[in-house]
């Protein structure tokens, strides 16, 4: 992991996710990408100038908020910018410009329009981009995690390469990985021999659990918060059970673990 890409809204859960990505970056050798959207509804006339005074403004913020991540960031290569335009656009993009291995992004701000937004880029990211996405609640507090659980579709496993990112992070917190496949049916499922082989030619140890439940989602928490200091991790190849679990707002969904941190990686 050589980028990890944090778009932020200056809010405090802003600098909550800073705090992980940091804890994250320090442990790859990662470079930390910060980016802040912002767009303006102006027209020509008196308010031509609006533009140039909003971007001056997320400027100086921008680079107000470097100067107190980098005194946090140490030795790592911190660096961020302001751009005009949507933010789910501007962050698709900017994954693209600093080759994003990771976006950290959190998910309730200060405020109940921060709430709106962040609420609903993370819930289009999560829809629209293949790079793995760490969603960090506002309440979480940066201590590490002594757990990983991963949510599988056991009948229609992932490619054993899409856990790398998961794979990585479990390591670098030598966290415990615990691998779980929710159902409605009783069936004698099991992992994916080549997920099994990745996973063991990695030396990670994990176990493996099947859990019978009438609510997938509601299986995955239940499982979750039984486990100490823990982050979901979410996955499958298939986009229509990874959809169905994301029907509402991930904000209300994250809402029902809100101390937990959501990894989510995508087909």
């Amino acid at each position: 992991m050589k980028n990890i890409l944090i778009p932020i809204d200056f809010s405090k859960n802003a600098e909550n996710a800073l705090a992980f990505a940091i804890s994250l970056a320090a442990g790859f050798g990662a470079d930390i990408h910060l980016v802040h959207a912002y767009h303006s509804t102006s027209h020509a006339g008196h308010l031509a100038n609006v533009d140039r005074v909003i971007k001056e403004d997320r400027d100086k913020e921008m680079n107000d908020y470097l100067e107190k991540a980098k005194t946090l960031a140490g030795n790592l290569n911190l660096n961020g910018r302001c751009r005009k335009g949507y933010a789910v656009e501007i962050i698709k993009d900017e994954v693209e410009k600093v080759n994003a291995d990771l976006i950290v992004m959190g998910t309730l701000g200060a405020s109940n329009v921060s709430k709106k937004i962040m609420g609903s880029t993370t819930s289009n990211l999560i829809k629209n981009i293949e790079t793995p996405i760490l969603a960090i609640p506002a309440s979480t507090e940066n201590t590490g995690f002594d757990n990983l659980v991963v949510a599988l579709d056991a009948l229609n496993s992932p490619d054993p390469s899409l856990l790398n990112p998961m794979m990585e992070i479990a390591k670098n917190y030598a966290a415990s990985v615990h691998l779980i496949h929710v159902s409605k049916e009783t069936l004698h499922t099991d992992v994916d021999p080549d997920v099994k082989n990745h996973l063991s030619a990695s030396g990670l140890a994990f176990s493996f659990t099947k859990i019978l439940s009438e609510d997938t989602l509601e299986g995955i928490l239940n499982f979750s918060e039984e486990k100490e200091n823990s982050m979901l991790c979410l996955v499958s190849r298939q986009r229509n059970w990874f959809g169905n679990l994301f029907h509402n707002s991930i904000s209300q969904q994250i809402a029902k673990k809100a101390a937990s941190p959501l990894l989510i990686l995508h087909d």
